[in-house]
């Protein structure tokens, strides 16, 4: 199990600042929200899927992350029109439902803007490994000790989860059996697995606390300083500019022309 979608890539992408992407994503997010227009939708996913692609990112993950977000891909288009109902032709009356064209093609529009808000992160993340990011965020004006926080959380999570499969494997071997059915009887045999666990845990703690306070962690008036710091290069400053330059454009169109607001048309 691991929370790390990093890919590594010697890519454009990935050689660009982490502050950079996150701009890119914050831009895209609010972007995406303000439009309406499938059609546009639709063409922001294809910009996204050409930008993860031309960064090497393997077909195989962008198939894993297509089949994250499926499941709501296929509900939002079925169940948006029985619950919010416009006008247009009806293809389909069943009791109190209505099913009209035009709420079907909302139901789409939601499905497409949110998988384009997807992989506007996964483009983020499928580029970014976790020292990066959490460093970004430091540099942004996270706190150091919650950046701290955060990196101890996406590296012991997995270990902890690998702790209670092999914990839970070396149990069933001894005899020991979980029912599926009644919850009560399976709440308490799952109690060996976690006392197991949280020695497990206690020590796991223990061992980390002795190796930040050998580091100094947490005196004052000292600086920390990290191995791999990060720095604007010429390169990160151009993106920027482009990524200003072209959202700013997105933008003044949408609410001065009111580009992108309607459905089915682009003004």
């Amino acid at each position: 199990m691991s929370f790390d979608l990093y890919v590594a890539r010697s890519s454009w992408l990935h050689t660009l600042d982490p502050r950079v992407k996150l701009l890119f994503v914050v831009l895209s997010t609010v972007l995406l929200l303000t439009l309406t227009n499938l059609y546009l939708f639709l063409a922001i996913l294809a910009l996204y899927h050409l930008i993860i692609f031309s960064a090497g990112i393997p077909v195989s993950r962008v198939r894993w992350a297509w089949r994250v977000i499926l499941p709501p891909t296929i509900l939002i288009p079925l169940l948006w029109p029985l619950f919010y109902q416009e006008g247009g032709p009806v293809l389909l009356h069943w009791g109190p439902f209505r099913v009209s064209a035009m709420s079907w093609w909302e139901g789409v529009a939601m499905a497409a803007r949110l998988d384009a808000l997807a992989f506007a992160f996964f483009t983020w993340l499928f580029s970014t490994d976790q020292t990066s990011l959490v460093r970004g965020f430091v540099r942004l004006g996270l706190p150091f000790e919650w950046g701290l926080m955060l990196t101890i959380a996406l590296r012991y999570v997995p270990t902890f989860y690998g702790a209670f499969v092999t914990i839970s494997e070396a149990q069933a071997a001894r005899g020991l059996v979980i029912p599926r059915r009644n919850l009560v009887k399976r709440i308490r045999a799952y109690l060996p697995i976690l006392v197991a666990m949280i020695i497990s845990a206690l020590r796991t703690s223990d061992k980390l606390a002795t190796a930040m306070e050998s580091r100094a962690l947490g005196l004052q008036g000292v600086k920390r300083t990290c191995l791999r710091d990060i720095r604007f290069r010429p390169t990160d400053y151009i993106y920027t500019t482009l990524l200003v330059a072209v959202f700013s454009v997105l933008f003044i169109l949408r609410f001065q022309f009111s580009f992108g607001t309607h459905l089915l048309r682009l003004f």
